[in-house]
Parts: C-alpha cells; structure tokens; sequence
C-alpha cells in the first residue's frame, strides 16, 4: 500500500500517513504479542468492505485511532485514555483494509 494512497474511503491522504505510521510503529513494537494472543488481520486492520473507515463499528485496532499504541493485552489494544477491545458482542466482522474496495 502507497503510503500517500489513502486504501479505502474515509480516509484523508494525512490521515492514512499518520494511521500507516502508527500500524507500522505497532508491528515493530508489538508483533511478536500480537501473533502470541491470536490477534487476527480483521482485529487490527479491519474496515467495511464497501465504505472503509465511514463505518468505524466494522474498524479494527489500528484503524480508528492514530495514536501511538501503548500496550496490549489479548483482548484489548489501549492509546492513552482509549482502549480497543476486539470481543466486543455484536462487532460486525469487516475485511482487511488492503482487500478494501476504492
């Protein structure tokens, strides 16, 4: 994915930098705890298949917020005062943001 590409709808050219910034700063950081709690694709990059991050309720880990990750666990991701839980009851499941449409 192009870096200055935003992947899918909703996202402004500076968003996706930052939002790709962030992702990539995670996976240095956090991929081996990643793999180790089972965290999915879809966990972590999910967005709506058709309006990408327009449905933030289909959004993975990494694709509602900017922020710098400051630590996981195996159900949850927090930036500061946010936290991320990925077993939310009714989450709808969406699709990689590189399976996204355009």
């Amino acid at each position: 994915m192009k870096p200055t590409v935003p992947p899918c709808p909703g996202f402004s050219a500076q968003r996706w930098q930052e939002m790709r910034e962030a992702a990539i700063d995670f996976l240095d950081r956090f991929a081996e705890d990643v793999i180790a709690h089972g965290w999915t694709a879809t966990d972590l990059f999910g967005v709506h298949p058709t309006v990408g991050v327009v449905r933030v309720d289909y959004c993975g880990g990494l694709m509602i917020n900017a922020r710098r990750v400051e630590a996981i666990g195996d159900i949850w991701i927090r930036y500061g005062n946010q936290t991320f839980r990925r077993d939310r009851p009714g989450r709808p499941v969406g699709v990689p943001v590189w399976e996204a449409a355009r």
